[in-house]
């Protein structure tokens, strides 16, 4: 191509699936480059603040507050309202909704994750899960409605009691924040409040299994002194209607049984590369994967210094939506690429737990 005096090259195309926290902090910077035309693509039209979704399930927050539309965050981005549905990485090509063809010079998969099951029996009927605010409405619903239940007579007391499946830290959270809606409405149903607990269930040894064992001390700690019940090295077997199985034959009624346990990367682009066994593909320490196209947040599995994949939460999807940005740049100045490094900023601090720390 042979450009006139003065005349620009055209910009790259950088197309961005998801709009989550790694992709917005790669469109952010993006935005204004010389270099790139920036679109977004989502099936939905709003960013979901997802770690204040347990708020919206304790009407600690109204859903308007927990998400904003992507259209008006960024002018300057691009936003297509539509499911990626193919990806060919030869002629850089998305299909979406089965139908438009998208062609992009770098592709940045921010995809997030999805909640998952394990297979195990009876959970998909019987318990909620919270990855949606449809999700985190289902959970109000039934925490509040059971009050109602209960005192007009028509469920029993054990109805009242709330079981939280998984100690990460969605679980951590919406286990505080039940224990303390409990507590606020504790005057209003006088009578049968007594018999309100939550339970929070963890299979492995310790709460937050990916963050540094002082913090799911602490988190364990505050928790237990709040009033909710921890229980780790506790596996699910079965739910049913009324209650959770566990491997070791003990037995929990609940009422309201929440499963916070499961998250994976989506599973349908796992033929673009090695994944591990969250459906995670393997990127390079650029975070590249192949020649243009990136990936970042839930859908990376990106090893720290130890090994271990780095933890599936909104820091590093930040950072390293951040990281890719620069490296677009970088290539754009015909500088040479940088390995990403996560900067871990220090202990979790929970929102719930935090006014009842000693």
């Amino acid at each position: 191509m042979t450009l006139e005096w003065g005349e620009s090259p055209p910009k790259q195309h950088v197309v961005i699936v998801g709009a989550g926290f790694g992709g917005l902090a790669c469109a952010r910077k993006l935005r204004r480059s010389s270099a790139y035309r920036v679109t977004m693509i989502d099936r939905h039209p709003y960013h979901l603040f997802s770690p204040l979704l347990y708020q919206v399930a304790t009407a600690g927050l109204p859903e308007d507050d927990i998400a904003f539309p992507v259209r008006t965050a960024f002018r300057e981005v691009d936003f297509i309202r539509a499911e990626v549905t193919e990806i060919d990485a030869k002629t850089k090509q998305l299909t979406l909704n089965g139908k438009r063809v998208v062609d992009f010079d770098h592709l940045v998969l921010a995809v997030g994750s999805q909640g998952t099951t394990y297979g195990i029996d009876g959970v998909a009927e019987h318990t909620l899960q919270m990855k949606s605010v449809a999700d985190s409405r289902l959970i109000r619903r039934s925490l509040l409605h059971t009050y109602e239940e209960v005192e007009d007579g028509f469920l029993p007391t054990t109805a009242l009691q709330v079981a939280v499946v998984g100690g990460g830290p969605t679980g951590v959270e919406l286990a505080g924040a039940i224990r303390e809606l409990q507590d606020e409405i504790r005057r209003e149903f006088e009578d049968i409040a007594q018999h309100a607990s939550v339970t929070l269930i963890e299979a492995g040894p310790r709460l937050l299994p990916s963050f540094h064992p002082k913090s799911s001390a602490h988190a364990q700690k505050t928790l237990e002194k709040m009033g909710v019940t921890v229980r780790v090295d506790t596996a699910v077997s079965r739910a049913t209607a009324t209650s959770l199985h566990f491997t070791n034959g003990d037995e929990l009624v609940a009422g309201t049984r929440i499963w916070a346990a499961g998250v994976i990367a989506p599973p349908t682009w796992k033929m673009l590369g090695e994944t591990d066994r969250a459906n995670r593909l393997k990127v390079q320490p650029t975070l590249s994967l192949t020649d243009g196209i990136w990936v970042i947040g839930d859908a990376a599995h990106h090893a720290d210094d130890t090994g271990r994949p780095l933890p599936m939460i909104a820091p590093v999807a930040i950072q390293q939506g951040k990281h890719v940005a620069n490296q677009l740049l970088r290539l754009a100045r015909n500088e040479q690429l940088t390995n990403f490094a996560y900067r871990d900023k220090g202990p979790v601090s929970y929102t719930h737990l935090r006014a009842h720390e000693t």
